[in-house]
């Protein structure tokens, strides 16, 4: 039997990691720590899973909506002072969004009173049941007990439970 080789506690709080998961709509929320944030225990366990699901959506999914950036995020992100940041910034949260997923950042703050915040969301979000079956049972091995269409804030103690 082989065994999943989990994110040890160095690597989770010094690489930005991408991270996916279902909510109860059947939507994809697209997560990144920045380094900053501990991952939910379905993630860290599985770094196969977490690598694998980043390079499907980074590499292979298609942009397949139009999406918009919610406007709260350059507060949240602490703004964008420097000609072109603004742009830097969104590329990925909008390359996600485009791809169907509410995309998140995390809040440059360190501890667990800290939380993700929406950065960008589909005008057609993708359903968990529109991507290939390997994909939507790795996703939806981490659950969000609520809506990402109606979630701005998420608290990083909540995702520990997920």
């Amino acid at each position: 039997m082989a065994f999943a080789m989990g994110i040890n506690a160095e690597e989770e709080f010094t690489q930005d990691w991408d991270w996916y998961a279902c909510d109860v709509d059947g939507h994809l929320g697209h997560f990144t720590s920045a380094g900053l944030r501990a991952l939910p225990h379905s993630v860290k366990m599985d770094r196969d899973t977490a690598e694998r699901l980043a390079r499907y959506f980074f590499d292979e999914a298609q942009e397949r909506t139009a999406y918009s950036v919610r406007p709260e995020a350059e507060a949240d992100a602490g703004g964008w002072q420097k000609p072109g940041a603004r742009e830097r910034f969104l590329k990925s949260f909008i390359e996600m969004a485009r791809k169907g997923a509410f995309s998140y950042n995390t809040q440059m703050l360190h501890g667990r009173a800290a939380s993700y915040y929406l950065v960008a969301k589909p005008e057609t979000p993708l359903l968990v049941t529109d991507l290939p079956h390997e994909i939507a049972e790795m996703v939806c091995r981490t659950h969000a007990p609520f809506s990402f269409s109606t979630t701005e804030y998420v608290p990083e103690v909540a995702t520990l439970l997920w």
